[in-house]
């Protein structure tokens, strides 16, 4: 049986205006082509910055046969995240600025076990109609977000 992976999307210091529109459009994307979100584990602001950690049985990473590294799962971040009408390009045509955000896209390994920082994975947003996301290498507590 195929087991639900955790996510966590950050947005760092976002304006109400900025919120209200994440939210709607994480809303919009919550479905199965989308997010197939499960469980949203948080919906919070959290020092100033918006956390969304959801739960979904879509992978967006995968593990590299050669290499053990966790790496994006193309077919799956193109079809929902980056590509054109997608969830960062609609984010990034509402003409909020929100392009100017520090975003992270965090992959925080399977849902069902505890917490394993090696499996951890970060990715920051490059936003635009095709938007990017370029794989950093840090880890939660760097991205300053507690």
């Amino acid at each position: 049986m195929k087991k639900p992976f955790m996510y966590l999307l950050v947005f760092k210091k976002p304006t109400e205006d900025q919120i209200d529109s994440i939210r709607s459009t994480f809303s919009d994307f919550d479905w199965a082509p989308g997010f197939a979100v499960e469980e949203i584990v948080a919906d919070d602001l959290v020092s100033k910055n918006l956390l969304i950690q959801f739960v979904s049985f879509k992978e967006f990473f995968q593990k590299d046969i050669n290499s053990d590294e966790i790496i994006i799962f193309s077919t799956s971040v193109d079809s929902a995240l980056t590509g054109k009408g997608q969830f960062f390009g609609t984010l990034y045509s509402l003409e909020q600025n929100i392009e100017n955000l520090d975003t992270y896209f965090c992959y925080l390994g399977e849902a069902s076990q505890s917490r394993d920082i090696g499996n951890e994975t970060f990715y920051k947003v490059e936003y635009s109609k095709y938007s990017i996301l370029n794989k950093i290498d840090t880890t939660l507590e760097n991205l300053r977000i507690m």
